[in-house]
């Protein structure tokens, strides 16, 4: 049982980053630049949106940008 949650896990791992590292890193970018909101939502939202689909970008072309 285990095992398939950790192969699960794994498998969406590219996901995971992109939710967990890369929303909260460009979140804290705009801050930095002074981008409080964006249309009246904080920074988070957006930035996690954008971290999902990139990371889901990723596992179904399995590498990170498009080039």
């Amino acid at each position: 049982m285990f095992s398939h949650i950790f192969i699960f896990l794994v498998s969406k791992g590219r996901i995971f980053f992109g939710v967990l590292f890369l929303a909260p890193l460009l979140s804290q970018f705009l801050k930095y630049n002074k981008i409080e909101s964006i249309l009246g939502v904080p920074t988070l939202i957006p930035c996690l949106f954008i971290g999902f689909f990139w990371g889901l970008y990723a596992t179904i072309k399995g590498k990170w940008f498009w080039f």
